[in-house]
């Protein structure tokens, strides 16, 4: 099951967080593997986790292994709040597609 948190942050760049939980690394691999799909138009660096820059801003998913299960951390920084949940909300659905498949 999964609790979202979001926090919102203010600069030069908006910064929208999320975390999601997995309860496998294949799992979250699975998803990193849709996410990256989703994206795949745009420049794209998989060395830690998975980043992605699009027009406007960048965003980047981490998963972090505890006991089994993974804690994915979501970062999206973008130029303008708006810009910044489409992208959210594009990760967050393919989060669902996965939870519910």
């Amino acid at each position: 099951m999964s609790i979202n948190k979001q926090t919102f942050s203010l600069s030069s760049f908006n910064e929208l967080k999320e975390e999601v939980f997995f309860d496998s690394e294949a799992l979250y691999l699975k998803f990193i593997n849709w996410t990256s799909g989703e994206f795949d138009l745009y420049l794209q660096d998989e060395s830690d986790g998975l980043k992605v820059f699009f027009p406007g801003g960048k965003f980047h998913i981490k998963g972090i292994a505890e006991n089994g299960k993974v804690i994915a951390k979501i970062t999206v920084e973008s130029s303008t709040i708006k810009n910044g949940q489409l992208i959210v909300d594009k990760i967050m659905y393919n989060y669902q597609l996965l939870m519910n498949h």
